[in-house]
This record gives structure tokens, sequence and C-alpha cells, in this order.
């Protein structure tokens, strides 16, 4: 789980749609797993890398459920049989098995995004890069969004975030890349990045009130800011453990 951030303008959306093929670099080339895929077409690149836009709308065409999500695996000629065992099986996956046969209009805007997201996953990709995963949902869908995509890199798919939320940055990636001016300025555990104030500053990205709170009473803000996130995640584990 991997997070791009960075203030509008700095690159994020350019570099992820250049991963994927929308985009042609100017300079440089593009390696996957050590081999140079510069020159890819985007079905191709969209065998292992799979690309969700921010805007759920934007991407779906299909009337269905059901048919959106196979729609991919048509344009590449699978077989009937195995379209509908991999849709159904991804469906399942994405908690949208009860709705194969509802029109997309009537779902809400959290499982549009689920579609879109399973209509990239069905394409079995090793890399999903997700545009604002969390934009524009209240905490219940954002919660539910992002435990999704936490299930996926159960999966052992990798999850590359391009977002502006701090918090996700720092409650669900791993490793963080921040962007000002098309450059990586700074690169690293999302808890070093929000503790350095130079960086937030030059990238224009909002300090956390627990930096605050560790300026206040003057205590290493790293070291906070790890410690809550810390707890956070326990609290959260032991409250799935009293529901199971």
């Amino acid at each position: 789980m991997i997070s791009i951030v960075g203030s509008n303008g700095a690159g994020k959306s350019t570099l992820s749609k250049v991963i994927a093929g929308f985009e042609r670099q100017d300079e440089g080339k593009i390696y996957y797993k050590n081999l140079d895929i510069s020159n890819e077409s985007i079905a191709k690149r969209a065998e292992k890398i799979g690309f969700v836009l921010q805007n759920p709308n934007a991407m779906i065409s299909k009337v269905t459920v059901f048919e959106e999500v196979a729609l991919g695996l048509k344009t590449r000629g699978v077989s009937e049989d195995e379209i509908e065992k991999r849709v159904l099986e991804i469906l399942e996956i994405c908690k949208l098995k009860p709705f194969r046969k509802w029109p997309i209009k009537a779902l809400s805007y959290g499982q549009k995004k689920r579609v879109t997201i399973a209509s990239v996953l069905v394409l079995e990709p090793e890399i999903i890069i997700v545009d604002e995963p969390t934009a524009g949902q209240d905490l219940f869908h954002y919660r539910e969004i992002m435990e999704f995509l936490k299930q996926l890199n159960e999966y052992g798919i990798t999850i590359l975030f391009i977002t502006h939320d701090m918090h996700l940055m720092l409650e669900y990636t791993d490793k963080a890349y921040v962007f000002n001016d098309g450059q990586i300025i700074k690169s690293g555990n999302p808890a070093q990045i929000l503790a350095d104030k130079k960086v937030l500053e030059q990238a224009n990205l909002r300090e956390t009130s627990l930096h605050y709170v560790a300026e206040k009473i003057e205590i290493n803000s790293e070291e906070l800011i790890s410690t809550f996130v810390h707890y956070e995640k326990n609290c959260e584990k032991e409250q799935k453990k009293a529901g199971g």
C-alpha cells in the first residue's frame, strides 16, 4: 500500500497516467519488474496495471453491474463460460454479487466505486492505481472503501493511492512519495513525512493536529504520530475481534 501525495498540479495524476499508459512520457523509460514497458500499449499494460479514476461515473459505460464488470474480458475475447465464472468470483469478493443484475444508476456512489474497482480487478492486475479513493465520501463510506482496498492488498495486489488525504496516507500506507512541481521531494514512512515541517510547507500539505500537539508539549512529533497510528490500528483489531 503506497501513497503519492502533493498539492494540485504537483504531478501526481500525470505520473499515474504515464504508468498506466494513458499519457506518454517526454523522456526516460518505465520499468516493470526490470522490464522496459515504455512502448507497451494501454491494453497490454492493463494486464498487469489497473487504473481506477476518481469519479466512477467517468468509467462506467454499461447498464448493469454484470455487463460493466464483464466488459474488459469481452474485449479480450474471453469465452462466455470463463467470463461468467470470473465475473461472479470478483463480484463475490467486492460484495456486489446480489446486485449483479441491477442497473448501475440505482447504486450508491460507494457501490459504483466498487463496480469500477471490480471491472479492473477481473482482469487480474498485480497493481491497482486508485485516484483519490475517498473523495466526496462521508466517514462511513471512507472506512468502507479503504477497508475493501486493504483486503485486496491482503490478496497480494499492490495498491497505489493518489491522494490529498494525510490521514489516509498515515493510516493505510506503509510508504509515501511526496511530489512538488513534478519532482519527488521526499519518500519514506508516512509518520516521518508528516513530522517533517519543511517538506509539508514545500509541498503545500497540511500538518496534522498531532504535529501541533507534539510541538506544544515539546516531544518528538514522529514518535507521537507513530504511536497514535499503532494505537488506532490495535483498537481497530480489537473491535473486529469483538464483532467476530
